[in-house]
């Protein structure tokens, strides 16, 4: 069987300079291989190494000429190990308002490119993938579709994506204790770090470890209501009474068909019967 091994330089050297470890590079693909070479012989193909150069200003400072001398020295030594090959993005500065931060192109591309080639090719069986970020996830599933089989060596749960965790075929953990030691110093990760070597922390739900506590505002308090068996007494109320309004008498006529309104203070007297009526005198 062959394979590939394909590094993200940024997240090796970035979890080496947290467990404060300097690796030896030249046993370094024996060491990614030996799972799989304890169950049938397996040939390398090539082990193929994803960086970027330190970024330098128009008019490079101490600082910058020493990170890249020590850039230069970590290239000469990569592309002199047998069946090693370099493969450089590039480092872009960047401004969030004022703060200045530094972010590597095309490298995930290159290691996607090359991945997926090697796979649909059907130069490679087994891909060995040193990475954490979520970006890889295309590639791995094409490279699974042509029948190639992937490893996936990472560090501690927090510094992968459960999705490319539960993309790849087979995962390992980073073990510093049994990984090759040297002397050569990597290229210092400081100013010019490329922003993407340090993958997306996954939430505490997926690791199992307990989410930190967060102050909690102190919760916003109601007036106390007064219970409502002992309502608060009310005065009742007298209805309002209606004046008195004096009746109107309506004086009807036969053949008037019109109700005159008659003042009570001037009432006209009513017009008596034949019965018992006066006649004038003659």
């Amino acid at each position: 069987m062959r394979a590939a091994i394909f590094i993200d330089g940024g997240y090796i050297l970035n979890q080496a300079k947290l467990a404060r470890v300097t690796l030896d590079w030249n046993r370094m693909a024996e060491h990614l291989l030996s799972p799989l070479r304890a169950n049938l012989p397996t040939d390398l193909l090539r082990c193929y190494f994803y960086y970027c150069a330190p970024w330098m200003s128009p008019e490079p400072t101490d600082e910058e000429k020493r990170r890249m001398e020590a850039h230069n020295e970590f290239v000469a030594m990569v592309e002199g190990i047998s069946r090693w090959q370099l493969r450089l993005g590039k480092l872009e500065r960047r401004w969030d308002g004022n703060r200045e931060y530094f972010e590597q192109k095309r490298v995930d591309v290159l290691l996607s490119c090359d991945l997926v080639r090697h796979a649909a090719a059907g130069h490679i069986q087994h891909a060995v993938l040193v990475a954490g970020d979520s970006d890889f996830i295309p590639a791995i599933a094409a490279a699974k579709e042509s029948g190639t089989t992937v490893s996936l060596w990472c560090g501690p749960p927090n510094t992968v994506h459960k999705d490319v965790v539960a993309m790849a075929d087979e995962v390992h953990q980073l073990n510093w204790a049994r990984m090759p030691k040297g002397s050569l110093q990597p290229p210092p990760l400081a100013k010019g770090e490329p922003a993407a070597s340090v993958s997306p922390v996954i939430p505490p739900s997926v690791t199992g470890k307990p989410e930190p506590r967060t102050p909690k505002a102190a919760p916003h308090r109601a007036a106390p209501s007064r219970s409502p068996s002992r309502a608060p007494k009310t005065q009742s109320v007298p209805p309002t009474q209606e004046p008195r309004h004096h009746k109107v008498a309506v004086d009807e006529e036969p053949g008037d068909g019109i109700g005159n309104v008659a003042d009570p203070s001037n009432k006209r007297p009513r017009r008596r019967g034949s019965r018992g009526r006066r006649r004038p005198p003659t």
